[in-house]
Protein backbone atom coordinates (compact mmCIF):
# COMPACT_ATOMS: atom_id res chain seq x y z
CA UNK A 1 0.00 0.00 0.00
CA UNK A 2 1.53 3.55 -0.89
CA UNK A 3 2.12 6.37 1.36
CA UNK A 4 1.18 9.10 -0.44
CA UNK A 5 1.98 11.26 1.79
CA UNK A 6 5.73 10.74 2.01
CA UNK A 7 5.31 11.71 -1.59
CA UNK A 8 6.05 16.04 -1.62
CA UNK A 9 4.98 17.46 -5.26
CA UNK A 10 7.93 19.67 -5.45
CA UNK A 11 10.31 16.42 -5.41
CA UNK A 12 8.03 15.11 -8.59
CA UNK A 13 10.01 16.82 -11.82
CA UNK A 14 9.85 14.38 -14.74
CA UNK A 15 7.11 11.49 -15.52
CA UNK A 16 6.94 8.91 -17.33
CA UNK A 17 3.71 7.98 -18.92
CA UNK A 18 4.00 4.38 -20.58
CA UNK A 19 0.86 3.16 -23.02
CA UNK A 20 1.64 1.16 -25.63
CA UNK A 21 -1.33 -0.30 -27.51
CA UNK A 22 -3.40 0.99 -30.08
CA UNK A 23 -5.11 4.53 -31.02
CA UNK A 24 -8.19 4.28 -28.72
CA UNK A 25 -5.75 3.30 -25.81
CA UNK A 26 -3.94 6.48 -26.17
CA UNK A 27 -6.84 8.52 -26.27
CA UNK A 28 -8.22 7.20 -23.38
CA UNK A 29 -5.10 8.01 -21.25
CA UNK A 30 -5.30 12.20 -21.93
CA UNK A 31 -7.36 12.46 -18.72
CA UNK A 32 -5.09 10.78 -16.48
CA UNK A 33 -2.41 13.08 -18.27
CA UNK A 34 -4.69 16.33 -17.18
CA UNK A 35 -4.79 15.68 -13.83
CA UNK A 36 -0.80 14.82 -13.29
CA UNK A 37 -0.49 17.74 -14.76
CA UNK A 38 -3.09 19.54 -12.50
CA UNK A 39 -1.29 17.65 -9.46
CA UNK A 40 2.08 18.30 -10.26
CA UNK A 41 1.94 21.59 -12.41
CA UNK A 42 5.80 22.37 -12.31
CA UNK A 43 6.56 18.03 -13.82
CA UNK A 44 7.17 17.66 -17.24
CA UNK A 45 5.28 14.87 -18.50
CA UNK A 46 6.61 12.66 -21.28
CA UNK A 47 5.25 9.72 -22.79
CA UNK A 48 6.27 6.45 -23.87
CA UNK A 49 4.16 4.82 -26.55
CA UNK A 50 3.94 2.69 -30.05
CA UNK A 51 4.84 4.26 -32.95
CA UNK A 52 2.44 5.21 -35.33
CA UNK A 53 0.12 5.56 -32.63
CA UNK A 54 2.14 8.39 -31.10
CA UNK A 55 0.55 11.21 -32.96
CA UNK A 56 -2.38 10.95 -30.75
CA UNK A 57 -0.53 13.22 -28.36
CA UNK A 58 0.69 15.60 -30.84
CA UNK A 59 -0.14 19.13 -29.36
CA UNK A 60 -1.16 17.90 -25.68
CA UNK A 61 -0.58 20.69 -23.98
CA UNK A 62 0.28 18.50 -20.88
CA UNK A 63 2.71 16.58 -22.70
CA UNK A 64 6.46 17.94 -23.16
CA UNK A 65 7.83 14.84 -25.11
CA UNK A 66 6.51 12.14 -26.76
CA UNK A 67 8.64 9.26 -27.33
CA UNK A 68 7.54 6.35 -29.78
CA UNK A 69 8.88 3.12 -30.10
CA UNK A 70 9.57 1.46 -32.68
CA UNK A 71 8.70 -2.45 -32.76
CA UNK A 72 9.69 -3.66 -36.08
CA UNK A 73 13.74 -1.53 -35.63
CA UNK A 74 14.17 -3.22 -32.30
CA UNK A 75 13.62 -6.90 -33.65
CA UNK A 76 16.00 -6.36 -36.41
CA UNK A 77 18.64 -4.15 -35.02
CA UNK A 78 19.25 -5.03 -31.06
CA UNK A 79 20.98 -1.99 -30.06
CA UNK A 80 17.47 0.28 -30.74
CA UNK A 81 16.32 -1.02 -27.62
CA UNK A 82 19.73 -0.36 -26.16
CA UNK A 83 20.12 3.01 -26.97
CA UNK A 84 16.27 3.57 -26.20
CA UNK A 85 16.50 2.16 -22.76
CA UNK A 86 19.56 4.73 -22.42
CA UNK A 87 17.60 7.64 -23.53
CA UNK A 88 14.99 6.98 -21.02
CA UNK A 89 17.76 6.54 -18.49
CA UNK A 90 19.58 10.22 -19.19
CA UNK A 91 16.36 11.75 -18.76
CA UNK A 92 16.08 11.23 -15.10
CA UNK A 93 12.67 10.87 -14.67
CA UNK A 94 11.11 10.95 -10.95
CA UNK A 95 8.32 8.68 -11.28
CA UNK A 96 7.17 6.66 -14.09
CA UNK A 97 3.79 5.02 -14.60
CA UNK A 98 3.15 1.71 -16.27
CA UNK A 99 -0.49 1.63 -17.71
CA UNK A 100 0.07 -1.21 -20.09
CA UNK A 101 0.99 -3.72 -17.57
CA UNK A 102 2.93 -6.19 -19.66
CA UNK A 103 6.41 -7.71 -19.98
CA UNK A 104 8.05 -5.20 -21.87
CA UNK A 105 6.54 -1.71 -20.45
CA UNK A 106 7.01 -3.61 -16.72
CA UNK A 107 11.01 -4.43 -18.13
CA UNK A 108 11.41 -0.35 -19.51
CA UNK A 109 9.12 1.18 -16.45
CA UNK A 110 12.16 -0.46 -14.69
CA UNK A 111 15.14 0.38 -16.88
CA UNK A 112 13.77 4.30 -16.45
CA UNK A 113 15.48 3.93 -13.16
CA UNK A 114 12.72 6.34 -11.65
CA UNK A 115 12.59 6.33 -8.21
CA UNK A 116 8.70 5.79 -8.21
CA UNK A 117 7.91 3.21 -10.56
CA UNK A 118 3.93 2.35 -10.60
CA UNK A 119 1.97 -0.29 -11.96
CA UNK A 120 -1.09 -2.58 -11.50
CA UNK A 121 -0.87 -5.68 -9.19
CA UNK A 122 -0.62 -9.02 -11.00
CA UNK A 123 0.69 -12.40 -10.43
CA UNK A 124 3.74 -11.89 -11.94
CA UNK A 125 6.89 -11.86 -8.95
CA UNK A 126 9.23 -10.02 -11.18
CA UNK A 127 6.18 -7.20 -12.15
CA UNK A 128 5.31 -6.89 -8.83
CA UNK A 129 8.48 -6.95 -6.93
CA UNK A 130 11.33 -5.48 -9.29
CA UNK A 131 9.68 -3.22 -11.87
CA UNK A 132 7.30 -1.66 -9.74
CA UNK A 133 7.66 0.07 -6.17
CA UNK A 134 3.93 1.07 -5.80
CA UNK A 135 1.62 -1.50 -7.03
CA UNK A 136 -2.49 -0.90 -7.55
CA UNK A 137 -5.11 -2.88 -7.23
CA UNK A 138 -6.26 -4.02 -11.10
CA UNK A 139 -9.96 -4.24 -12.20
CA UNK A 140 -9.46 -4.25 -15.75
CA UNK A 141 -12.73 -5.48 -17.09
CA UNK A 142 -15.16 -4.21 -14.48
CA UNK A 143 -13.63 -0.62 -14.93
CA UNK A 144 -14.38 1.95 -17.70
CA UNK A 145 -10.34 2.13 -18.95
CA UNK A 146 -10.52 5.64 -18.25
CA UNK A 147 -11.34 5.48 -15.03
CA UNK A 148 -8.68 2.26 -14.62
CA UNK A 149 -6.03 4.98 -15.50
CA UNK A 150 -7.38 7.25 -13.41
CA UNK A 151 -6.86 5.02 -10.59
CA UNK A 152 -3.13 6.14 -10.54
CA UNK A 153 -4.29 9.50 -10.05
CA UNK A 154 -6.42 8.57 -6.89
CA UNK A 155 -3.95 6.68 -5.69
CA UNK A 156 -1.49 9.52 -5.72
CA UNK A 157 -4.37 11.26 -3.86
CA UNK A 158 -4.51 14.20 -7.02
CA UNK A 159 -8.21 15.55 -7.83
CA UNK A 160 -9.83 14.73 -11.18
CA UNK A 161 -11.79 17.51 -12.55
CA UNK A 162 -12.33 15.91 -15.86
CA UNK A 163 -12.76 12.42 -16.92
CA UNK A 164 -13.48 12.40 -20.46
CA UNK A 165 -10.92 12.20 -23.18
CA UNK A 166 -9.76 15.06 -25.91
CA UNK A 167 -7.85 15.22 -28.66
CA UNK A 168 -5.87 18.59 -29.63
CA UNK A 169 -6.65 19.85 -32.91
CA UNK A 170 -5.20 22.55 -34.54
CA UNK A 171 -6.27 25.47 -37.38
CA UNK A 172 -3.72 23.78 -39.62
CA UNK A 173 -5.00 20.31 -39.11
CA UNK A 174 -8.59 21.39 -40.37
CA UNK A 175 -7.62 23.56 -43.07
CA UNK A 176 -5.24 20.33 -43.90
CA UNK A 177 -8.70 18.00 -43.57
CA UNK A 178 -10.25 20.89 -45.71
CA UNK A 179 -7.64 20.48 -48.69
CA UNK A 180 -7.72 16.53 -48.60
CA UNK A 181 -12.05 16.85 -49.16
CA UNK A 182 -11.68 19.45 -51.82
CA UNK A 183 -10.13 16.91 -53.76
CA UNK A 184 -13.44 14.92 -53.66
CA UNK A 185 -15.28 17.64 -54.06
CA UNK A 186 -16.51 17.93 -50.35
CA UNK A 187 -16.46 21.85 -50.09
CA UNK A 188 -15.32 23.57 -46.53
CA UNK A 189 -19.09 24.00 -45.78
CA UNK A 190 -20.53 21.00 -46.84
CA UNK A 191 -22.66 18.66 -43.97
CA UNK A 192 -21.18 15.58 -43.86
CA UNK A 193 -21.29 12.36 -41.34
CA UNK A 194 -18.37 9.92 -41.11
CA UNK A 195 -18.60 6.57 -40.90
CA UNK A 196 -15.70 4.16 -39.78
CA UNK A 197 -16.70 0.50 -41.24
CA UNK A 198 -13.23 -1.00 -40.29
CA UNK A 199 -11.89 -2.82 -37.64
CA UNK A 200 -9.35 -4.61 -35.90
CA UNK A 201 -11.01 -7.98 -36.40
CA UNK A 202 -13.42 -9.08 -38.40
CA UNK A 203 -15.55 -10.29 -36.01
CA UNK A 204 -16.09 -6.57 -34.22
CA UNK A 205 -17.75 -5.19 -37.94
CA UNK A 206 -21.09 -4.67 -38.28
CA UNK A 207 -21.99 -6.48 -41.67
CA UNK A 208 -21.06 -3.91 -44.96
CA UNK A 209 -24.65 -4.07 -46.23
CA UNK A 210 -26.26 -2.79 -43.54
CA UNK A 211 -23.67 0.23 -43.49
CA UNK A 212 -25.03 0.52 -47.14
CA UNK A 213 -28.41 0.60 -46.62
CA UNK A 214 -27.43 3.14 -43.41
CA UNK A 215 -25.82 5.04 -46.24
CA UNK A 216 -28.27 5.35 -48.59
CA UNK A 217 -30.53 6.59 -45.48
CA UNK A 218 -29.00 9.24 -44.81
CA UNK A 219 -28.34 10.46 -47.79
CA UNK A 220 -32.28 10.81 -48.62
CA UNK A 221 -33.72 11.63 -45.74
CA UNK A 222 -30.77 14.63 -44.54
CA UNK A 223 -29.85 15.51 -47.88
CA UNK A 224 -25.67 15.20 -46.23
CA UNK A 225 -22.63 13.50 -47.53
CA UNK A 226 -21.43 10.33 -46.15
CA UNK A 227 -18.17 10.00 -46.08
CA UNK A 228 -16.26 6.53 -45.40
CA UNK A 229 -12.79 6.33 -43.61
CA UNK A 230 -10.24 4.44 -42.34
CA UNK A 231 -6.87 3.38 -43.70
CA UNK A 232 -5.25 1.38 -46.51
CA UNK A 233 -6.57 -1.84 -44.95
CA UNK A 234 -10.09 -0.76 -44.56
CA UNK A 235 -10.02 0.37 -48.48
CA UNK A 236 -12.06 -3.50 -49.15
CA UNK A 237 -14.47 -2.49 -46.86
CA UNK A 238 -15.41 0.70 -48.23
CA UNK A 239 -15.42 -0.47 -51.37
CA UNK A 240 -17.84 -2.69 -50.35
CA UNK A 241 -20.06 -0.52 -48.71
CA UNK A 242 -19.89 1.46 -52.06
CA UNK A 243 -21.02 -1.45 -54.12
CA UNK A 244 -23.97 -2.02 -52.38
CA UNK A 245 -25.07 1.38 -52.24
CA UNK A 246 -27.64 3.15 -54.40
CA UNK A 247 -26.44 6.60 -53.38
CA UNK A 248 -22.53 8.30 -53.69
CA UNK A 249 -20.79 7.87 -50.64
CA UNK A 250 -17.10 9.24 -50.68
CA UNK A 251 -14.21 6.70 -49.62
CA UNK A 252 -11.06 8.56 -47.97
CA UNK A 253 -10.08 5.02 -46.64
CA UNK A 254 -6.26 4.97 -47.10
CA UNK A 255 -5.97 8.76 -47.62
CA UNK A 256 -6.52 10.53 -44.30
CA UNK A 257 -3.07 10.55 -41.90
CA UNK A 258 -3.79 9.89 -38.21
CA UNK A 259 -2.39 13.34 -37.52
CA UNK A 260 -5.38 14.43 -39.61
CA UNK A 261 -8.35 12.29 -38.64
CA UNK A 262 -9.55 14.03 -35.49
CA UNK A 263 -10.13 16.91 -37.66
CA UNK A 264 -12.19 15.58 -40.08
CA UNK A 265 -14.08 13.89 -37.33
CA UNK A 266 -14.55 17.19 -35.44
CA UNK A 267 -15.99 18.58 -39.31
CA UNK A 268 -18.52 15.89 -38.99
CA UNK A 269 -21.93 16.39 -38.23
CA UNK A 270 -21.39 12.64 -36.15
CA UNK A 271 -18.95 9.41 -36.24
CA UNK A 272 -20.87 5.83 -36.91
CA UNK A 273 -18.40 3.04 -36.25
CA UNK A 274 -17.54 -0.01 -34.97
CA UNK A 275 -15.44 -0.91 -31.84
CA UNK A 276 -12.34 1.13 -33.04
CA UNK A 277 -9.70 4.12 -32.69
CA UNK A 278 -12.08 6.32 -34.74
CA UNK A 279 -14.89 6.33 -31.70
CA UNK A 280 -12.88 7.45 -29.23
CA UNK A 281 -11.32 10.04 -31.11
CA UNK A 282 -15.00 11.51 -31.65
CA UNK A 283 -15.79 11.27 -28.33
CA UNK A 284 -12.59 13.32 -27.52
CA UNK A 285 -13.09 16.06 -29.78
CA UNK A 286 -16.64 16.78 -28.83
CA UNK A 287 -18.17 15.05 -31.82
CA UNK A 288 -21.13 12.34 -31.16
CA UNK A 289 -20.22 8.92 -31.65
CA UNK A 290 -22.60 6.41 -32.38
CA UNK A 291 -20.67 3.18 -31.69
CA UNK A 292 -21.26 -0.42 -32.55
CA UNK A 293 -19.89 -3.36 -29.87
CA UNK A 294 -20.64 -6.97 -30.18
CA UNK A 295 -17.46 -9.28 -28.75
CA UNK A 296 -16.00 -6.68 -26.55
CA UNK A 297 -16.27 -5.54 -22.92
CA UNK A 298 -18.43 -2.83 -24.14
CA UNK A 299 -18.80 -1.12 -20.93
CA UNK A 300 -14.58 -0.68 -20.75
CA UNK A 301 -14.45 1.10 -23.38
CA UNK A 302 -17.84 2.71 -24.62
CA UNK A 303 -18.00 6.55 -25.29
CA UNK A 304 -19.45 7.77 -22.93
CA UNK A 305 -20.38 11.96 -23.27
CA UNK A 306 -24.01 12.57 -23.05
CA UNK A 307 -24.18 12.69 -26.87
CA UNK A 308 -22.67 9.39 -27.50
CA UNK A 309 -24.78 6.69 -28.49
CA UNK A 310 -23.67 2.89 -27.76
CA UNK A 311 -25.28 -0.28 -29.35
CA UNK A 312 -24.28 -3.38 -28.25
CA UNK A 313 -24.79 -7.01 -29.35
CA UNK A 314 -25.30 -9.10 -25.86
CA UNK A 315 -24.77 -12.62 -25.63
CA UNK A 316 -23.32 -15.33 -22.97
CA UNK A 317 -20.46 -15.79 -24.80
CA UNK A 318 -19.05 -12.33 -24.78
CA UNK A 319 -16.26 -11.61 -24.50
CA UNK A 320 -14.42 -13.79 -26.83
CA UNK A 321 -11.53 -13.83 -28.99
CA UNK A 322 -12.19 -15.35 -32.15
CA UNK A 323 -9.37 -14.01 -34.57
CA UNK A 324 -10.21 -16.75 -37.40
CA UNK A 325 -13.69 -17.64 -39.03
CA UNK A 326 -14.70 -20.12 -36.58
CA UNK A 327 -17.51 -18.26 -34.06
CA UNK A 328 -20.02 -20.89 -33.19
CA UNK A 329 -22.62 -18.60 -34.42
CA UNK A 330 -20.89 -18.66 -38.17
CA UNK A 331 -19.97 -15.90 -40.42
CA UNK A 332 -23.77 -14.81 -40.97
CA UNK A 333 -24.78 -14.90 -37.76
CA UNK A 334 -22.21 -13.83 -35.60
CA UNK A 335 -22.82 -11.60 -32.90
CA UNK A 336 -22.09 -8.14 -34.62
CA UNK A 337 -25.43 -9.13 -37.15
CA UNK A 338 -27.32 -9.07 -34.08
CA UNK A 339 -27.44 -4.82 -33.77
CA UNK A 340 -30.37 -4.49 -36.60
CA UNK A 341 -30.39 -1.26 -39.27
CA UNK A 342 -33.57 -0.06 -37.54
CA UNK A 343 -31.52 0.19 -34.06
CA UNK A 344 -28.88 1.78 -35.80
CA UNK A 345 -31.28 4.07 -37.88
CA UNK A 346 -32.87 5.39 -34.78
CA UNK A 347 -29.70 6.30 -33.17
CA UNK A 348 -28.90 8.20 -35.83
CA UNK A 349 -31.87 10.04 -36.33
CA UNK A 350 -31.83 11.30 -32.92
CA UNK A 351 -28.57 12.24 -33.29
CA UNK A 352 -28.70 14.31 -36.63
CA UNK A 353 -32.03 15.92 -35.71
CA UNK A 354 -30.26 17.16 -32.65
CA UNK A 355 -27.19 18.52 -34.38
CA UNK A 356 -28.92 20.20 -37.48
Amino acid sequence: MMKTKQIRKKDIRRILVIKMRYIGDNVLVTPLLKALKNGYPDADIDVLTNKGTHQVFSGNPFVRDILPFDYSVSKEKPWYALRFIARLRHKAYDMAIDLTNNDRTSFFTLMSDARLRIGYETRHFFRNRLSYSIRISSRLGILHMTDRHLEVAEALELPVEDRHPFIHVSPEKIREIEDILSVSDVEKETPFVVMHPGARRWYKSWPSDRFAKLADAIIREYGVTVILSGSAADQPACSAIRENMEEQAVSLAGQIPLSALPALIRKGLCLIGNDSAPIHVASAGSTPAIALFGPTEWEAWAPRREHDKVLAAEFPCRPCGHSRPDCPLGRQDYCMSAITFEQVWAAVKDTLTKAR
